[in-house]
């Protein structure tokens, strides 16, 4: 079986402790880790049953009232295929899908009111996710922490750094926007 990114990320999700499928896609909403790789249940159980089979990953019954639930955990063969991914020299090209930035890259073809407008609505969604960064993330990053994990907060900082110059980025533009109509 050759693995994905999204084998990766179930392999170190696991060998940090998120040990079910439910868990592992609560966690990936709970970090934002949608923002940089969004993964569905429709992934993520298809995906479990693929490294297990692989033996990747071993698995316990886990019931939790009437659900029948599986504990997972990583194999040997899991833990070097994990250590040895993390190790690779090459980090691929980031990839950035975003249909806000998308549309903002044509903005040209908008009167500049409307532009103006698309700008606004960009910088709200980049005021929401900082503080939902800030306010919920950080605070979850943060008790990870105290666990032992200290990347994940380090990741989450980045994202609400990210998103406020995002906001000072979109701010001047609209200041620039805003001018050029005046002037």
């Amino acid at each position: 079986m050759a693995l994905k990114t999204s084998s990766y990320l179930i392999l170190g999700l696991i060998r940090g402790g998120v040990t079910s499928g439910y868990a592992i896609k609560r966690f990936i909403e709970q970090q934002r880790m949608e923002v940089f790789w969004a993964t569905t249940f429709a992934q993520i159980y298809p995906e479990l049953a693929d490294l297990e089979d692989s033996g990747y990953l071993r698995h316990e019954d886990d019931p939790h009232g009437a659900r029948q639930r599986r504990a997972y955990s990583l194999s040997a063969k899991g833990e070097r295929a994990l250590l040895s991914w993390l190790r690779r020299s090459r980090i691929p090209t980031m990839e950035l899908r975003d249909e806000g930035l998308l549309r903002l890259a044509f903005a040209d073809h908008l009167p500049r009111e409307d532009a103006i407008v698309l700008v606004q609505r960009l910088r709200t969604r980049a005021e929401e996710a900082e503080r939902e960064f800030r306010e919920e993330i950080l605070p979850i990053g943060e008790a990870l922490r105290s666990a032992g994990l200290r990347f994940p907060v380090e990741v989450g900082r980045m994202g609400a750094s990210y998103y406020a110059w995002s906001v000072e980025h979109l701010r001047r533009l609209e200041e620039d926007l805003r001018e050029e109509l005046d002037g």
